[in-house]
């Protein structure tokens, strides 16, 4: 299991592809006022 991240503590930077396989990061979206992230672990 990674590092597990502290209460209000700022999210660790991470890099994944969209569903168009481009790469995506979180430090992409770094100002911005909300940020939802959604994490499809597909079917059983």
């Amino acid at each position: 299991m990674g590092k597990q991240v502290e209460i209000h503590s700022p999210a660790p930077s991470f890099e994944l592809l969209d569903f168009n396989g481009a790469p995506v990061k979180l430090s992409d979206y770094r100002g911005e006022k909300h940020v939802i992230l959604v994490f499809n672990r597909g079917f059983v």
